[in-house]
């Protein structure tokens, strides 16, 4: 299989000795993956892992500091701490799959909600059959063409043909099955099962795509460790690895956190001075320990997901979060499971709507990364920590909008205030923690209310406050993105149409004296089949020449200088694309949620 720009693997890894690294050293070697043990073997003697130090200290760690990624939309999935026998076994499912199958993949990977991790996507190539592609339906005019006509999905007599809005009906069609325009056609969700064959547990990735089955020279052994000890020398280890990340000095406890759909004990990180740290799932990292027996790589991922918590985590006002009057304004609610979170419910506030159940949350702060919120606790109500009006029956009331908490400075009042205008979010919510309605009840049964809690979030981050506004923001973003899809596939028909000339005047080069020769003998039949390659290329070349607007062969240097300028333009656009499509697709999810909602109060 060829990959971009004709590549012969999917990716390419840059594997570092992390100690050398440390002492201010890049030694590494690029790896083509797939790849086989007795090659990687060779790579770590070569970057010196299992050699010493100065002071007799074995090299035993390494991290991937550099990807070359040949396949769209894989690139940001792939980190330092990636485990090699996963990535050997992703790039070895990707060059098992054949032309059709490669591009239903790519396909897949514009529109699936399980790309999010190596396991991720390796499960996806065993489900690809969960997204149907129409391949050649860039539009929504074509996609309305396509149901219409292909699919017979309405019966339209042919004097009515003309008077069918096909792009409007194709536009419904689109949001209605979330599906999406990619550069392979369009790709809907089936909404079949998702089935997880990979589990993310090295211990069941088959033997033929394991690659690190070899013992590192001057590796240490290490004594299998139980919980406790595992959980006081992973904390150890910790410090020192985030003190090697620039964090001198943090204090580490262990705490049992509960949170909606799961209870684990974690592993505390705050550093020094400060009042905001990370909870890491240690459970889960003794569990990776005990499947792998690999220590020093589950260690190296924690090391890297803690870090990257600190250095994303917000700076939170501790003297704000006992102002009342400023937390009302990021009170929002969640609809979780009953049953799942039983216990959790039992130390919250929350209202019950059969198998469903409503919590309170103040959001700290939300970004692309996700978001930092508190969970609204009896215990947090029961002391007051809010002031006297910081009550159950005032958080229904402030969420529903009918009641503002207390002023604490009373104004004067010298005027009558304005009505208050209709605001989609508060109608919504008060519709929703009053939980009332039969036509509530069977929608929430019907539909994916986690996904609408977080489109009402989504609303209210974007300050979305009527259906006129989230229209335009609909049509506004749709219209961004398919102006970058072209843009995008302007760069592309150039850079194919300029690697197509440039591989001419290449032929062209190379061929000139066996066709001057050709000449010469006259076009001697004899000659031609002795060099039929070479003539016939020489020909096809002439001939490409021959189109060109002006008639004049460009210089090489200028062709590449072209493809240069068009793939920095591509990869510009496509950054832009990928954060437009996102946008896009969650102002059409919020769209659509919020429409089915109303339409469920008419029930």
């Amino acid at each position: 299989m060829a990959y971009e720009y004709d590549h012969d693997c999917p990716f390419e890894a840059f594997i570092t000795n992390l100690g050398k690294y440390n002492e201010g050293e890049l030694v590494g070697e690029w790896v083509k993956f797939p790849t086989t043990s007795e090659e990687l073997q060779k790579v770590f003697e070569r970057i010196g892992i299992g050699s010493k130090d100065d002071f007799g200290n074995p090299y035993e760690e390494w991290f991937i500091s550099d990807y070359d990624c040949y396949v769209d939309g894989l690139y940001e999935k792939l980190g330092e701490y990636e485990n090699l026998d996963e990535l050997n076994y992703l790039a070895s499912k990707l060059d098992e799959l054949d032309d059709h199958d490669y591009n239903h993949f790519q396909a897949a990977m514009q529109i699936s909600d399980y790309t999010g991790s190596i396991k991720d996507v390796i499960n996806l190539i065993d489900n690809l059959d969960k997204y149907e592609i129409y391949p050649g339906v860039e539009s929504n005019a074509d996609l309305g063409h396509y149901y219409i006509e292909e699919l017979g999905m309405m019966e339209v007599p042919d004097y009515l043909a003309d008077y069918i809005d096909y792009e409007a009906y194709g536009r419904d069609v689109a949001i209605n099955e979330m599906g999406q325009f990619t550069d392979y056609g369009y790709v809907r969700d089936t909404q079949e099962y998702f089935t997880e064959y990979y589990d993310g547990d090295r211990e069941n990735i088959p033997d033929e795509y394991r690659v690190m089955d070899f013992k590192v020279s001057g590796e240490k052994e290490r004594k299998t460790m139980n919980y406790e000890t595992f959980k006081q020398e992973f904390a150890e280890d910790i410090k020192e690895k985030l003190y090697e990340r620039g964090y001198d000095d943090v204090r580490i406890s262990f705490n049992n956190v509960e949170k909606t759909n799961q209870n684990y004990e974690a592993m505390s990180v705050v550093p020094e001075g400060s009042n905001v740290g990370v909870n890491f799932n240690i459970e889960n990292a003794f569990a990776n320990y005990e499947h792998t027996d690999d220590y020093a790589g589950v260690l190296a991922s924690a090391t890297m997901v803690i870090a990257d918590g600190l250095d994303r985590a917000p700076a939170i006002d501790v003297s704000a979060l006992m102002d009342y009057e400023n937390m009302k304004e990021k009170l929002s609610v969640e609809v979780i499971s009953a049953d799942a979170n039983a216990d959790l419910l039992a130390n919250v506030p929350h209202d019950r709507m059969e198998d469903l159940a409503v919590v309170y949350r103040f959001v700290m702060e939300s970004s692309e990364d996700g978001r930092a919120s508190i969970l609204v606790t009896n215990n947090l109500i029961r002391f007051r920590s809010l002031g006297e009006d910081f009550t159950e029956e005032n958080l229904k009331k402030v969420i529903a909008g009918e009641k503002e908490p207390p002023e604490k400075i009373p104004e004067r009042k010298e005027a009558k205030p304005e009505k208050r205008k209709f605001d989609l979010v508060v109608d919504i919510q008060k519709k929703m923690a009053q939980g009332k309605n039969g036509g509530y009840v069977q929608w929430a049964k019907k539909y994916n209310v986690k996904q609408f809690a977080e489109s009402i979030l989504f609303l209210q981050q974007h300050d979305i406050h009527d259906k006129e506004t989230l229209d335009a923001l609909v049509d506004g973003s749709s219209a961004k993105y398919h102006e970058l899809m072209k843009t995008i596939k302007d760069a592309e028909e150039k850079m194919a149409a300029n690697k197509v000339i440039k591989t001419h005047i290449i032929n062209y080069a190379k061929t000139r004296e066996t066709y001057s020769a050709y000449r010469k003998s006259g076009y001697s039949k004899k000659f031609y089949e002795a060099h039929r390659d070479e003539i016939t290329l020489h020909k096809a070349a002439k001939e490409a020449f021959s189109k060109l607007p002006d008639g004049k062969i460009p210089k090489v240097k200028d062709l590449n200088e072209e493809f240069a300028r068009l793939l920095s333009e591509k990869k510009a656009a496509y950054s832009e694309y990928k954060k437009i499509k996102k946008e896009m697709r969650d102002y059409q999810i919020a769209k659509q949620n919020v429409e089915s909602f109303y339409a469920a109060q008419q029930m």
